[in-house]
């Protein structure tokens, strides 16, 4: 097939391993042609914070034929990819800080070559009419969606991370750690047990800390016993959760990339003030713990759990 056809053509038509191929987003005009009168595709909200990435050239970073939800598991979405740099600013949702990577229906995308022009965008490329950000006193996101944009899968479904190993979504070692992690997780969960790697504590000291800390300074996260005191029985710190992936970065010295004052309740919809909280940079979800999940998103740290460094010197 010529360079000119596949210029053209939608991405669900240019075959199923396109990790790393270059894209451009299509214009809002032709986005919007797309979109039901809620603003959505397959029950997918294409969101205000999206709009600026029309005519944009980015890379696709994940296939996103399943994701978690919250409250609902691993769930199917079919026709679906993540962007490289791609993330929600929450610009449009009163600066939600999730930063979620956000999710692109192929039906938006047309595959480029890498070392194709990259369109301008210019006034036509303005959203035509308004997206829908709230439903009363809640706020409307692709996160809130996604239990109506998804659909169910057996817990026991392990062939799509078959799939992941094709696409090099996977390596062999970490697909052996995941499969291993999900079966012996099944089994402890069935014995009343606690999931690997889940960390809980007596809430002694229940606290969020207070080194008020901004982008660009340096930590130490704090070794898992001093965390583990500021857990309660469920491993929440006040409502946070310390997440089992967490643990692994115990001990490591890390730079604070943004500050996490609010969020969107994925569940509920509903923005949740948050005080002393962070994100770290390059920390993200690896979906070690749901079956290779696609979405990497951020993880949130109380000042509790870290201590502030000097920057470190430079090799």
């Amino acid at each position: 097939m010529d360079d000119a056809a596949i210029g053209t053509r939608p991405v669900a038509e240019g075959g199923h391993d396109h990790r790393g191929q270059w894209v451009v987003v299509l214009s809002a005009a032709e986005i919007a042609a797309t979109l039901d009168a809620d603003g959505r595709l397959d029950g997918l909200p294409f969101m205000p914070e999206m709009a600026r990435f029309c005519g944009m050239r980015l890379r696709i970073h994940r296939h996103a034929e399943k994701t978690c939800v919250e409250g609902l598991g691993l769930r199917r979405m079919g026709g679906t990819v993540l962007l490289e740099g791609a993330r929600c600013d929450g610009a449009a949702h009163d600066g939600c800080a999730r930063r979620c990577m956000m999710f692109w229906k192929e039906a938006w995308l047309r595959p480029v070559h890498a070392d194709a022009p990259t369109p301008v965008a210019g006034p036509e490329q303005h959203w035509p009419g308004e997206l829908k950000t709230r439903d009363g006193e809640l706020y409307v996101c692709q996160s809130t969606a996604l239990g109506e944009a998804t659909a169910s899968m057996s817990k026991w479904s392990l062939g799509h991370l078959a799939t992941d190993l094709r696409r090099g979504e996977i390596t062999p070692p970490r697909l052996a750690n995941v499969v291993s992690r999900t079966l012996l997780n099944l089994a402890r969960r069935k014995l009343g047990m606690d999931e690997i790697d889940a960390v809980k504590g007596p809430g002694t000291e229940r606290r969020r800390g207070r080194l008020n800390l901004q982008a660009g300074e340096w930590v130490r996260i704090k070794p898992v016993e001093q965390i583990q005191a500021t857990l309660d029985a469920n491993g929440k710190n006040l409502g946070l959760a310390f997440e089992p992936e967490m643990k692994r970065y115990a001990g490591g010295v890390f730079q604070v990339e943004f500050l996490v004052d609010r969020i969107i309740q994925e569940e509920t919809g509903v923005m949740s003030p948050l005080t002393h909280t962070v994100a770290l940079r390059d920390l993200v979800c690896q979906g070690i713990c749901v079956k290779n999940c696609p979405r990497s998103n951020p993880l949130y740290w109380r000042e509790s759990w870290l201590e502030r460094v000097e920057a470190p010197h430079a090799a």
